[in-house]
């Protein structure tokens, strides 16, 4: 198995709840395609990669762009060569806080609760602007007890 495979069958199960159909729809790719990568019988060529990364948050697509990277390097550089990801802590640890049970919610929020939490994981000027829009949003006045 490659090291692209298993990054990415591991992706696929924490990320799409196992589903390589799911995965494939998200980022464009064909379900057969998904399947024979995450076997290790096939490896993305560069336009697939960049596809990867333009549909998926930066935290998703890092660790398979360097499993890609370490598939291709020369097996004689492997031991010499160390490729790892490093995904800012702070954004990793968004996406960590920002685990919610789906279920709860209807279709149209749960679709809009992943389109915010894809946003905020991969955009770090998100949550600047995040911050700046709720400070406009007031809650509801509770009755004033005195005013009636």
């Amino acid at each position: 198995m490659s090291y692209f495979s298993a990054e990415l069958a591991a992706l696929i199960e924490r990320r799409f709840g196992g589903s390589q159909l799911k995965f494939g729809r998200a980022v464009g790719i064909d379900q057969s395609v998904v399947s024979r990568q995450c076997a290790g019988l096939a490896l993305p060529d560069r336009a697939t990669v960049q596809r990867l990364t333009r549909a998926l948050s930066e935290t998703q697509s890092i660790p398979l762009v360097v499993a890609y990277l370490q598939d291709h390097c020369p097996v004689s550089l492997r031991p010499k060569v160390a490729i790892s990801s490093r995904v800012p802590l702070a954004q990793q640890l968004a996406v960590d806080a920002l685990q919610l049970d789906l279920a709860q919610y209807s279709v149209r929020q749960r679709w809009l609760i992943q389109q915010l939490t894809l946003l905020v994981a991969s955009d770090p000027h998100s949550m600047a602007f995040l911050a700046s829009v709720l400070k406009f949003i007031r809650p509801p006045r509770e009755a004033d007890p005195g005013s009636a």
